[in-house]
């Protein structure tokens, strides 16, 4: 998100993400004259979360060999 804005009654910061509940409509006002917002909907996948810096994985052990793969450039193939 580029500029504040306010979702669902919260006001957000820019580059602030927002979890929202069950429900089949939100509001999201700008409150930036060019605020911009990516929504996005999808159903929880339920797996293990694995984070290190810009890299997600199921486990520690993938992460671990998603960051090899990055040190010899083999990461995307």
């Amino acid at each position: 998100m580029l500029g504040d804005v306010r979702v669902a009654g919260e006001d957000l910061e820019e580059k602030t993400a927002a979890l929202l509940s069950d429900g089949d409509q939100v509001t999201i006002e700008g409150k930036e004259k060019r605020a911009k917002v990516l929504f996005l909907s999808g159903s929880p996948l339920k797996e293990e979360i694995a984070w290190g810096g810009p890299v997600v994985m199921n486990t520690r052990e993938e992460l671990q060999q998603a960051f090899k793969e990055l040190e010899e450039g083999t990461f995307i193939k």
